[in-house]
């Protein structure tokens, strides 16, 4: 799938999963809605660590962006992600 940076995905169920490369808990989304699940939602440190791993989340949008070093990634609005 390509993803266009700059555009937006509403409604986005997510899991919070181990970063075997880094060790950090992040978030990615979840299969079928259209977004790879391989891609990691950029989001607050604070809620992504107050809940154990697995932990399912919502997103009321996430952007596509990229990083300078090419990295392409989610962003969620405001940072917030929500426990479902």
């Amino acid at each position: 799938m390509d993803l266009i940076i700059g555009n937006y995905y509403d409604n986005i169920k997510c899991e919070s999963f181990k970063d075997p490369e880094t060790g950090r808990i992040r978030v990615r989304p979840l299969p079928n809605q259209g977004l790879p699940t391989k891609i990691v939602i950029e989001c607050k440190e604070k809620t992504r660590n107050a809940h154990p791993i697995g932990t399912k989340f919502r997103t009321e949008n996430v952007k596509v962006c990229q990083k300078t070093t090419g990295r392409i990634y989610l962003r969620a609005k405001d940072q917030m992600i929500y426990k479902l």
